[in-house]
């Protein structure tokens, strides 16, 4: 009888965690492809309410570690290259002041490792100048003479992606494309079909962005669609909402968290592999994220590392339910949620044999990533208690400037607070906010009575001491 109980029990406790396993979080790989070797993953994540511990990719039935920590674009330093395609056309010097807004904003709030490319079409693609130094983008698009009659939209954006494609990457830069045009397309000679165009921005390794202007509803909502299809974001703007467009998008592309898997060991004669990557908090599993990718051939003929009995068991890792010996096709036909759910019902059935046979459960991995936001700061002016110049640091909850020694960043400057500013995050996003309104507060320049919203590299002033953080 008592055998039974803990059958009920346990069968009870397996659909509780089937269904924390399904609530806990979700994630969307909006790019992926190989690059000498490993496959960099960028996730989109939401409701992830515990640190992830560990990320694992499934390729062809063998299961592949994350090879490094997992943090965001901006976190990572991670380059990204945008290239501005901007319309060119007769139809554009109306919204001459929208694009130059944008393209101010968005130069500004690329953050560190960003790349720009302008590039205009009209009658045909034409880079008009690579490797354009941020602080000059606004200036370089102010000058473009807005004088095409001919607009071969889809023709430029698949001309684009050859461009992309001609070029080397930079290991795993993340590579965007964003649009800015009234979305008209005039093309007499006929050009890409749209249907093809969907296809390949949805298969392509370039993110396409848009941003739609003008009042033409048939071509705006074409425009989107391909952005959609690309895993981008569409935006429809105006002057009073052309710089908010921008931040968002850097944002958006910023906190994408970016993952790579060494994929050694793992020989590929070349084309489109389903991948799978799983998220875990110690031994069990947060979310997954499926996709197909392009792997280019790989020759390298030394096998992938087999789990040994030392490890976790599978039900512990990820991925979950079957082992990486399990049929590939019988993977396949199983829905995520399912998978999901089997995983953690074996979880559960294993921890509860573990208690009836009082055996000490396995201790599940250490931590592999920290869970907070990695912080690097750089002293502009003044000095600090240390008495370095630089200190990393790593926020979790909140971090406090001040005066006072015991503060996380002691300042030695004049009119600086005992405890002047804290540093804390909300979903990711890190705030600067002022704790002593006698004393002035800045950031980049401008002075701040409560909180602001930081981006990487701001400089605060406190006193007389200005700090740089980078994150």
């Amino acid at each position: 009888m008592k055998k039974f109980a803990s059958l009920a029990l346990s069968l009870g406790l397996a659909v509780a965690l089937c269904v924390n396993a399904l609530a806990a979080g979700s994630a969307e790989i909006v790019r992926a492809f190989v690059c000498e070797g490993t496959l960099y993953t960028y996730v989109s994540m939401d409701g992830m309410e515990k640190p992830v511990t560990k990320a694992e990719a499934k390729v062809g039935g063998q299961t592949f570690s994350a090879t490094g920590r997992l943090e965001t674009v901006r976190q990572a330093g991670a380059p990204v290259t945008w290239l501005l395609l901007v319309d060119n056309s007769t139809s554009m010097p109306a919204f001459r002041e929208e694009t130059e807004t944008f393209v101010q904003a968005l130069s500004q709030s690329g953050g560190e490792n960003t790349r720009f490319i302008l590039a205009t079409f009209g009658d045909a693609f034409n880079v008009v100048e690579e490797d354009v130094p941020a602080g000059e983008l606004a200036e370089r698009v102010g000058t473009l003479p807005f004088d095409e009659r001919v607009t071969r939209l889809h023709t430029a954006i698949s001309q684009a992606l050859d461009y992309f494609e001609e070029t080397p990457r930079e290991r795993n830069e993340l590579r965007c494309m964003v649009i800015l045009s009234d979305a008209v397309q005039y093309d007499p000679q006929g050009g890409v079909p749209y249907g093809e165009l969907l296809e390949r921005v949805e298969h392509s390794d370039v993110m396409l962005h848009s941003v739609g202007l003008g009042k033409d509803r048939v071509s705006l909502d074409s425009l989107g669609r391909l952005a959609s299809a690309s895993g981008g974001i569409h935006q429809e703007a105006d002057i009073r909402t052309a710089e908010e467009a921008a931040v968002r998008l850097a944002e958006s592309s910023g906190g994408l968290y970016v993952t790579g898997f060494d994929l050694s060991g793992y020989p590929s004669e070349g084309g489109t592999e389903q991948i799978s990557v799983t998220f875990a908090s110690g031994g069990e599993l947060i979310c997954r994220a499926e996709t197909e990718v392009e792997i280019p051939e790989l020759t390298d003929a030394q096998p992938a590392v087999e789990p040994s009995e030392h490890q976790e068991p599978p039900a512990q890792t990820p991925g979950g339910g079957a082992g990486p010996s399990a049929p590939a096709a019988a993977q396949k036909r199983l829905p995520v949620g399912l998978i999901a759910g089997i995983a953690a019902a074996v979880l559960a059935v294993i921890t509860a044999g573990a208690v009836l046979l009082r055996k000490k459960p396995a201790v599940p991995n250490s931590s592999v990533w920290p869970s907070g936001i990695y912080m690097r700061l750089e002293l502009v002016r003044g000095e600090l208690d240390s008495g370095q110049n630089q200190q990393e640091l790593e926020l979790l909850d909140e971090l406090i400037i001040g005066a006072d020694p015991n503060c996380d960043i002691a300042v030695k400057s004049e009119n600086t607070a005992p405890r002047h500013v804290r540093l804390f995050s909300v979903e990711g996003a890190v705030y600067a906010e002022a704790l002593n309104t006698s004393s002035e507060t800045r950031v980049n320049g401008e002075e701040i009575q409560k909180s602001r919203r930081l981006r990487s590299g701001d400089e605060i002033t406190v006193g007389s001491a200005v700090i740089r953080l980078k994150f």
